[in-house]
């Protein structure tokens, strides 16, 4: 019989180990894979894509939202720090029609020169959400838009109203460009 053992939550979990998961992810990174099928094909359709588009797409992890817009668009530009993750990606998209529709930025995307793009998306990670904001404000030729998840932390900072205690440089941004 199985070992049944309690995890650091206090669940019990079966086989007296470990979860087993094909890829760990590296937390520090601010690798949390966007999952929900809900939320990737609302993102998707808030961006408003044509067909003749060139999407940036900012930490693209395992492609579960960048297959959507590979349907709908006429370039994925995925900049992306791990390339485990850019390994994962490709081999999705490998021999399929969207392989010569996805192009890969292996990097940082904050040291990164960004190539033209007329839409931006992203599930943006923690750790670099301001300076990406800061650097998509900065970025020329302008794009048409952008469509950014961020942490409730941030998006809270990001419209604070003048006197609240969460009011910072970014809120004046976020005011002007929300």
């Amino acid at each position: 019989m199985a070992k049944i053992k309690k995890d650091s939550r206090g669940k019990k979990k079966e086989g007296g180990g470990k979860n087993v998961q094909a890829m760990q992810f590296n937390h520090a990174l601010g690798q949390h894979i966007l999952k929900n099928p809900l939320i990737v094909q609302a993102l998707v359709e808030k961006s408003a894509l044509r067909s003749t588009d060139t999407v940036l797409e900012i930490g693209p992890g395992t492609g579960n939202m960048t297959v959507k817009m590979l349907d709908k668009v006429k370039k994925v530009i995925a900049c992306e720090l791990d390339p485990r993750m850019v390994a994962e990606l490709q081999k999705r998209v490998q021999g399929t029609h969207h392989q010569t529709k996805l192009h890969m930025l292996v990097g940082d995307v904050i040291k990164t020169e960004l190539p033209f793009f007329d839409v931006c998306v992203a599930n943006v990670p923690y750790q670099i959400s301001s300076p990406l904001v800061f650097k998509l404000l900065l970025h020329r030729p302008f794009f048409r838009c952008a469509v950014l998840m961020f942490q409730r932390e941030f998006a809270q900072r990001l419209v604070a109203q003048p006197g609240d205690k969460l009011y910072c440089r970014l809120s004046k941004i976020g005011r002007a460009h929300v």
